[in-house]
């Protein structure tokens, strides 16, 4: 079975076009040229649906590395 960890990057490896290495907890879009606001809709709009959640601006606005995101799906499914 799948880690929340190892599902989060997934879908940001996807679409962001990455490789699964490159995501540290402080990843953001400073690292990747193609973590643009079209993608961030892209994985945010497939964070919700792997995980059956529904975010709140708050919470979309909190996302700016892998670490918060993780933090906030976290809380969201626990």
């Amino acid at each position: 079975m799948e880690s929340l960890e190892d599902k989060i990057k997934e879908i940001m490896t996807d679409i962001l076009e990455i490789d699964d290495e490159e995501i540290t907890d402080e990843f953001g879009p400073e690292n990747a040229e193609t973590w643009d606001s079209l993608n961030n809709l892209k994985m945010i709009t497939a964070l919700e649906e792997e995980f059956k959640i529904t975010l709140t601006m708050d919470q979309i606005e909190s996302m700016v590395n892998f670490s918060e995101i993780k933090k906030v799906i976290s809380n969201h499914t626990t």
